[in-house]
């Protein structure tokens, strides 16, 4: 069990405390005061020590000082310092907040930039993560949070969260346990086949929603079909047979017609038409055969040269764009030699000016130490290594610059041959560019001539419509055709009559049939009526079945969330815990309500019974995370008996007389301390 103890708090310039230093050396302790004093300031600045937020579990709080109009005092640090035993070895934490002021280049005043924070262990600097992973090696914020304050875990932690805690402290309750403890759950096994309660209720709720929307489809199909079979009924097979005869009198007549219309001397006379049309053709075939081969020929022509021109216009394209770029290139070596020719002239230049350099010396014979003249030996000998310096400088230049030119000159002198071939390649090109202008001509004026030829051989075509031997085909087609239609108006009445009478007989068929169609489909209504009832049945027998299998889930969840709440209840001594609510509807909804006496924490209990409540509930989390921490119990003037605890008890009461903070340690004097 990890112990920690409160030993000392001390505060400076913290949310509007000057200076408070309360001593408790890990005793448990009242701190009286009147409202505004700042006893919730001191729980508010134990947890800024630890994790950066107040007691409201908030991190963005006022901590600064403010003036009488509500401005922010500058210039002050804000700082908390606490000293902890845990386990028996002392550690002091301390955190000072204070303002940043910088100065800009060019200012003389400093300026606001924001805020720091310092962190220290043991007087010892650190960063921020190395002061947050020491808390953490001494205790878990979430867990640190639970322990400190009776009325966390109920007013500042979800439902969700709080019912998962009592699960983990009591543990959990297996499936097997909880069907072998109630005879009636035990086909639900087999129910689920392996699936979770969570997933099968979801499957459930699918298909009883899927379900009950077509149970409500049903009847208004039903309804709908109903409404669209007619209330006459007809004998199908008298329609039937009825429909045969009527069919075989549509088929007489129409022999009759054909015998009608095909009469002998009509089809002598079409047969004659058929073979001058194709007389007709045949000729006008064989004329422009004969005729159009030579604009043929000429059209195959013209498309040679078309084609040769194209080909040579593409080739001199392709050259000239080749040409210009040599071109482009030739130049930018010309420019590149220019440029190169430029530096080596620079650096002859600069050859001659430091070749002409004379050595020059000054004599010292004066001795700078002792001001006495020096040995001329001396003199000589200073004087021949300055000769020796600069005749050596001289010489190393004269090579540097040497070698830059030589190498400049290979450079000039791979352009320059660069650029000669460059010319050659350009002088071959426009031999070449010159060739290919020549040829274009030729091949123009071949194609200007294979033009001029199409136009002849196009006007020595002839019309074949204007021969004699069409025009004489074409009189004699006309006169048949007058023929034939002489024919065919003595039939006309004739077969028109016939035509009246297939046109009745074809009304009376299809009349026939949509009755025979309209019976067929009354028939397959009835069917969809029945394939509907049964469906209907099957689909009240499946829901029936879903009910049973939600029934026995929810007999499994109340059962098993009875064993729960007996063995949750069973760890705390005035605490108890409601873990589901029963629907309207008969099923359940988890959720997690303290209660204590049978009364809900947060609609009927009393703050004493709140306290008390929250130190029961501290007890058992102690013991399950083996932390035993500082207590914190705000508004404890409520309590006129706090339950037994196992770790440091601090009671902040509120107390009218009290205008400063009054300290109470158990087993010490009292002691009043200033918290202005």
């Amino acid at each position: 069990m990890k112990k920690i103890e409160l030993i000392v708090l001390k505060l400076r310039d913290f949310k509007g405390i000057k200076s408070l230093d309360i001593q408790l050396d890990g005793g448990n302790a009242q701190i009286f005061g009147d409202n505004e004093v700042g006893k919730t300031t001191t729980f508010d600045a134990f947890l800024w020590l630890l994790f950066d937020k107040d007691s409201n579990n908030k991190k963005d709080f006022a901590i600064k000082t403010l003036n009488g109009d509500g401005s922010e005092q500058h210039n002050l640090e804000h700082t908390v310092e606490g000293t902890f035993l845990v386990d028996g070895t002392a550690v002091t934490l301390k955190k000072i907040y204070k303002e940043k002021w910088t100065k800009k280049r060019g200012q003389a005043v400093a300026e606001f930039t924001g805020h720091v924070v310092e962190h220290f262990v043991d007087d010892v600097p650190m960063s921020k993560t190395e002061y947050n992973n020491k808390i953490k090696s001494i205790v878990d914020e979430e867990i640190f949070k639970r322990l400190t304050s009776p009325t966390y875990f109920n007013e500042q932690m979800k439902w969700q969260d709080r019912r998962q805690l009592l699960l983990d402290i009591c543990g959990d309750i297996s499936d097997d346990e909880v069907i072998a403890s109630n005879a009636a759950l035990a086909k639900l096994n087999n129910l689920l086949n392996g699936k979770s309660l969570e997933d099968m209720k979801k499957i459930i709720a699918s298909k009883k929603k899927h379900i009950n929307e077509e149970l409500e489809k049903i009847p208004v199909r039903i309804d709908e079909i109903n409404k669209m079979m007619p209330e006459t009924m007809v004998n199908i097979e008298t329609m039937r047979q009825q429909v045969a005869k009527i069919e075989a009198d549509i088929e007489e007549l129409q022999e009759q017609k054909i015998r009608v219309k095909n009469g002998a001397s009509v089809l002598d006379k079409q047969r004659q038409l058929q073979e001058l049309e194709m007389k007709r053709s045949d000729l006008k075939r064989t004329f422009e055969a004969d005729s159009m081969q030579e604009v043929y020929k000429a059209q195959a022509k013209l498309q040679e040269c078309q084609g040769n021109l194209q080909i040579t216009q593409s080739k001199m394209q392709s050259l000239d764009n080749t040409r210009e770029f040599k071109q482009n290139e030739a130049d930018r070596l010309f420019k590149d030699i220019q440029h190169k020719k430029n530096e080596r002239e620079a650096l002859i230049n600069q050859w001659h000016n430091r070749n002409n350099c004379q050595f020059e010396y000054v004599e010292d014979c004066i001795c700078p130490s002792c001001n006495q003249s020096l040995p001329e030996a001396q003199v000589a000998n200073a004087r021949n290594h300055a000769l020796e310096q600069f005749n050596e400088k001289k010489t190393k230049d004269l090579q540097a610059i040497t070698t830059s030119g030589q190498a400049i000159k290979t450079e000039i002198e791979e352009l320059s041959s660069s650029l000669e071939f460059k010319h050659k390649a350009i002088e071959e090109m426009a031999v070449q560019s010159s060739n290919l202008q020549g040829e274009i001509a030729q091949q123009q004026n071949l194609l200007k001539k294979a033009q001029k030829a199409l136009e002849t051989a196009q006007s020595a075509v002839k019309d074949v419509t204007t021969t004699d031997e069409y025009k004489s085909i074409n009189l004699q087609i006309e006169a048949l055709l007058a023929e034939i239609k002489q024919l065919n108006e003595h039939a006309y009445e004739a077969v028109a009559g016939i035509d009246e009478e297939i046109v009745k007989l074809n009304f009376e068929r299809k009349e026939c049939n949509n009755a025979i169609a309209q019976h067929a489909n009354i028939e397959a209504s009835k069917e969809r009526i029945i394939e509907l009832e049964d469906q209907q049945v099957k689909l009240a027998q499946e829901y029936e079945k879903l009910e049973q299998t939600t029934f026995l889930i929810e007999e499994f969840i109340r059962t098993k969330v009875n064993m729960l709440t007996d063995r949750i209840n069973s760890k705390f001594k005035y605490a108890r815990f409601k873990l589901f609510d029963t629907q309207v509807n008969g099923g359940l909804n988890e959720v997690c309500e303290t209660t204590y006496k049978g009364v809900p924490y947060g609609t009927g209990l009393n703050n004493a019974a709140k306290i008390n409540v929250g130190l029961d509930i501290i007890n058992t989390l102690s013991a399950h995370f083996c932390i035993q921490a500082p207590i914190f119990v705000d508004n404890a003037e409520a309590v006129t008996k706090f339950i037994d605890v196992d770790t440091q008890l601090i009671s902040l009461v509120v107390s009218e007389k009290d205008k400063q903070l009054r300290v109470e340690v158990e087993g010490q004097k009292p002691m009043l301390k200033e918290a202005i």
